[in-house]
């Protein structure tokens, strides 16, 4: 082979394939689109041929109970859209009666730290063993009477924590302590103290 024959069949092979490569690359997609199309039809002729199926209410109701759901009619749907509604009152009405309680109990460890601080004023300037503490109990809701007993005695209205637990079980006033505001001193007996706050 010469050169100029080998140029020629290299000239040759490079026109056709820019002549053809246009219908390969551009001529797959219609072909697919036609084979697709073709595909569509003979699917849809198959499902003209067959016999056509309704779906009955066991079908609905075989289903709904495979997929663990259950039927809800709209009554029943708008009341429970109305319960809902009444959930989410009530739930704003707890956050504002918890924010209460919790002013309320900041209130009460302040006053308690106040008279905290005045006790130990009152300690500290009192050299004198026949002194009277005076103490200003504010029984919140839930305190029992152990937590009372506790304050008391730190507070030297009492000399005994466990007397006075001892006192409220024998004379059966656990549930009978109120709650609310007391002045409250140490000459006072347990007794005395009991049926105050009781």
């Amino acid at each position: 082979m010469k050169k100029s024959d080998l140029r020629s069949l290299s000239g040759g092979i490079l026109v056709a394939t820019l002549v053809l490569s246009p219908f390969i690359l551009f001529g797959d997609d219609e072909g697919q689109a036609d084979e697709e199309k073709s595909e569509i039809e003979q699917v849809d002729h198959i499902e003209d041929n067959e016999t056509e199926s309704e779906v009955t209410d066991q079908d609905i109701q075989a289903y709904i109970e495979a997929e663990g759901l259950f039927i809800v009619s709209e009554s029943e749907y708008d009341s429970l859209k109305e319960g809902s509604s009444d959930i989410e009152l009530v739930k704003a009405e707890l956050e504002e009666t918890k924010e209460e309680l919790e002013e309320q109990k900041e209130a009460a460890q302040l006053a308690a730290d106040e008279l905290e601080e005045l006790q130990e004023q009152e300690d500290e300037s009192s050299s004198d063993g026949d002194t009277i503490h005076q103490l200003y109990l504010v029984i919140g809701s839930g305190m029992s009477s152990g937590e009372i007993a506790i304050i008391l005695e730190d507070a030297n209205i009492i000399n005994d924590a466990a007397d006075f637990r001892q006192h409220i079980e024998d004379e059966d006033l656990i549930m009978s302590i109120k709650t609310g505001n007391y002045m409250l001193d140490s000459s006072m007996s347990i007794r005395e103290i009991a049926d105050i706050i009781s």
